[in-house]
């Protein structure tokens, strides 16, 4: 699912989620993300879900950021 953003613009965010049940009550949830900027993405999402009433229902039991460039080499430009 990708947010609204900007018309004309690419979405600054693009999430999907997986449910999983391997038997014996081990059920849950991975979740994948891609967007150009954490802090205004993933990170303000959690500090919207601080207070929540759902969050005491949630564990989160791992995670990581990856970097994942776009196609081409232009993006190495953005480095230097």
């Amino acid at each position: 699912m990708a947010d609204r953003g900007v018309p004309g613009r690419e979405p600054g965010r693009v999430r999907r989620s997986y449910s999983y049940d391997r038997g014996d009550g081990d059920t849950g949830l991975v979740f994948s993300c891609f967007q150009r900027d954490l802090a205004k993405g993933f990170e303000a999402v959690q500090k919207r879900l601080e207070g929540e009433a759902m969050a005491t229902y949630l564990l989160t039991t791992g995670g990581g950021y990856y970097f994942v460039p776009p196609p081409g080499d232009r993006w190495i430009d953005a480095l230097r």
